[in-house]
């Protein structure tokens, strides 16, 4: 077959007598080749300048000539022109009112390829002047007797109301556009629906589409089996967001969207289990079978590539917690591969542990084995998963309450308390203790967890000397000293005398935990070490709770009776049971994620109007000048000033003020070599500016792209 190439290639360049455009393709090369005598070199020159073109390189120069290019019978070239001139339209709008009278006889062309791109082309050009040549061509197109150039018209309709909503209204193509709805073509069915998605969500009072949508249910249903994938996709949509009026129109979707779950692309797959479940809530009755072919539609989904995986796992994530027990047969289906990408293990881990039932002994016991092998992984961050998902499942399964179920949790405690005694393990430390602190406060009244893995457990830590070299994470250090205050009878002093000494260092939930474990363990400590502590807590602490908490526990102390008051007040705090360590969504956003499967909100667990929420908050501030950003700037620092200057008795606000505002100053300086003048409206003193104008330039610069 190459060979027949190669011959074919080398006898259509013998007898060519048409000049060849280098491989180099100068500018004044390809001006030559578009006005020159032979066609060959003008098709190939502008081929030429469409390559360059989508390789990002500057061709507008050669507008002019290109247009002279546009008015001929090869529909390779004039489809070459019509992209180059749809790209460029923008930096030549006085040039394009020369071709208008091409794109209106283009759109009566008897070439149904012709008069698409004509109408397609016209309305992807952004000049006005343009857009008011387009009634006639669009509304003939809009009644055309060919479908192609029909399901192109109806796209362009959503095109020129995103360019001119008040021409799109005046000239009453969006009648057509919903008349469209009741063409016998599928794909011009679908290609109008999904303009009219468009344009509602360009501007949602324009037209009433939920009407609509219900109106055509019917016929949407129909054409569904007739439609190409991206077109069945549209309507399944649709048929998603429809609310029926009754059970049996709910059925009836149901039974003709069912057979799509079998669909060889994994996005139609998706979107039929999406329209699924949206109605089932609203039929009668649920037969069995229908959940076994949406079990088997998500399974099907873990066989594609990993890319689709992670996407269809993250969507199954959302369908477990609305429907726990859709994929409760499945389990080995999610087991991970030892070729799997790192992203894909964590969800495979996250979705294991949410099928497992609590009440079969025989799965939990076989998923424990399992992540006791991931465990013994070499990827840190895989093997920390693991372990979390060790915990999480014991906790699970001990919400059972049988006995069956506590000797399984004390199981994974024992399971814990040998890795933290493995040579070997101790970079997962951190991890090992985080879940045995999340075992332990599940057993918040003392009764599931032996006593001998408690005695091990409490030996095992209190052999621990130096924190600093064990732990590496902020939660891991709290889980210690928190056990260490709870079930230890250690020297707590000896204990945390290396923390202390870093303890402005360490994380908020680590000198949280210091300040509790202290004065809980008040009696076994020296009165300086705790003083010591409480005055750490108080003058060096930022974090209001910690500097409250600590004021508390002073004059809890300072009083008469204090320890008295100190053991009773921890004595009738109750530590709340832990109940599940598994992520979980609020109702109302879980119902938002099941009306937006498949779409990217499901992968960033995030609706879409929070989304789309921060993207207009981005591009506000990306709007503001300089001085704008100065004085937004100012304003949320002086808003929030005074929290962090209430507790400080050693600077005066006022010169705390001075000192930020000065700094905020300094990284908006754009004034060069002239006086610096102060934000909050002063002068400074006459000193030049220490860096250079262009140097301020560039650190905005930097600024304003990271915003």
């Amino acid at each position: 077959m190459g060979v027949d190439k190669k011959i074919k290639k080398f006898l259509r360049d013998a007898i060519r007598v048409a000049p060849k455009i280098s491989n180099k393709g100068e500018l004044f090369e390809l001006r030559n080749g578009l006005v020159s005598p032979y066609p060959q070199t003008r098709k190939d020159a502008i081929r030429k300048i469409i390559q360059q073109m989508t390789s990002g390189k500057d061709v507008s120069s050669l507008f002019p000539d290109v247009l002279k290019n546009i008015a001929t019978q090869d529909i390779e070239q004039k489809k070459l022109v019509y992209l180059y001139v749809a790209n460029y339209a923008e930096t030549h709008p006085e040039l394009c009112i020369l071709v208008v009278n091409t794109f209106v006889s283009d759109a009566a062309d008897p070439n149904p390829l012709i008069r698409s791109m004509a109408i397609r082309t016209m309305s992807m050009i952004r000049v006005d002047k343009i857009l008011e040549y387009i009634e006639i061509p669009l509304r003939k197109t809009l009644q055309d007797d060919n479908p192609y150039v029909r399901r192109t018209a109806v796209l362009c309709v959503a095109k020129l109301f995103q360019l001119n909503k008040t021409l799109c209204r005046e000239l009453g193509v969006l009648d057509d556009l919903q008349n469209a709805l009741l063409d016998e073509n599928p794909i011009v069915v679908a290609n109008a629906l999904a303009a009219l998605h468009e344009i509602d969500e360009m501007d949602p009072g324009c037209i009433n589409l939920k009407k609509l949508i219900s109106q055509n249910v019917k016929r949407f249903l129909n054409v569904l089996n007739e439609c190409t994938e991206w077109a069945r996709i549209t309507i399944l949509e649709s048929l998603a967001e429809h609310k029926s009026i009754d059970p049996m129109e709910s059925q009836e979707i149901v039974d003709r969207v069912v057979p799509h779950l079998q669909h060889v692309n994994p996005s139609v797959v998706l979107i039929s289990v999406k329209c699924i479940l949206m109605h089932i809530p609203n039929l009668n009755t649920v037969s069995e079978s229908l959940y076994n072919k949406l079990s088997t539609a998500l399974v099907s989904l873990m066989s594609t590539p990993v890319e689709i995986q992670y996407v269809a796992l993250r969507n199954i994530r959302i369908i477990l917690e609305a429907f726990p027990n859709l994929l409760r047969k499945e389990l080995r289906i999610f087991y991970v591969k030892f070729n799997d990408p790192l992203y894909l293990k964590v969800e495979k881990l996250d979705i294991l542990v949410r099928l497992v039932p609590e009440n079969n002994s025989k799965l939990y016991t076989m998923l424990f084995n399992e992540l006791t092998e991931y465990s013994k992984d070499f990827d840190h961050e895989f093997v920390t998963k693991a372990i979390q998902a060790i915990s999480q499942l014991a906790i699970k399964v001990s919400n059972g309450g049988h006995d069956t179920n506590n000797k399984f949790l004390n199981s994974v405690v024992d399971e814990l308390v040998s890795m933290l005694q493995q040579d070997g393990r101790e970079e997962y430390r951190d991890a090992i203790m985080i879940s045995i602190g999340d075992l332990f406060r599940h057993d918040s009244e003392g009764n599931l967890i032996a006593e001998t893995s408690k005695n091990e457990l409490s030996a095992i830590v209190s052999s621990w000397q130096d924190v600093e070299t064990i732990f590496s994470s902020d939660l891991g250090k709290c889980n210690y000293f928190w056990f260490l205050a709870n079930f230890t009878q250690c020297d707590v002093e000896s204990k945390l005398r290396s923390t202390v000494e870093v303890f402005d260092e360490q994380g908020p939930l680590t000198q949280m935990s210091i300040l509790m474990c202290v004065v809980k363990c008040h009696n076994s400590a020296s009165s300086s070490f705790l003083q010591e502590v409480l005055d750490l807590c108080t003058s060096e602490v930022h974090d209001l709770d910690i500097r409250d908490m600590a004021m508390m526990y002073w004059r809890c102390l300072s009083i008469d009776n204090g320890d008295q008051v100190i053991n009773q007040l921890f004595d009738r705090f109750e530590i709340p049971k832990l109940h599940s360590t598994l992520s979980s969504f609020s109702k109302e956003t879980l119902q938002i994620l099941l009306q937006e499967l498949s779409m990217l909100s499901s992968v960033y667990f995030k609706p879409l109007s929070q989304m789309r929420r921060r993207a207009n908050d981005l591009d506000i501030i990306k709007d503001k000048d300089i001085d704008e950003l100065k004085g937004m700037a100012t304003n949320e620092i002086l808003k929030n000033m005074n929290e962090d200057v209430l507790l400080d008795m050693d600077d005066s606000p006022t010169a705390t003020n001075s000192t930020v505002l000065d700094e905020l100053n300094d990284l908006f300086d754009i004034t060069g070599d002239m006086n610096k003048v102060s934000i909050s409206g002063g002068n400074n003193s006459s000193k030049p500016a220490a860096n250079s104008n262009s140097n301020s330039k560039s650190h905005v610069t930097d600024l304003l792209d990271l915003m």
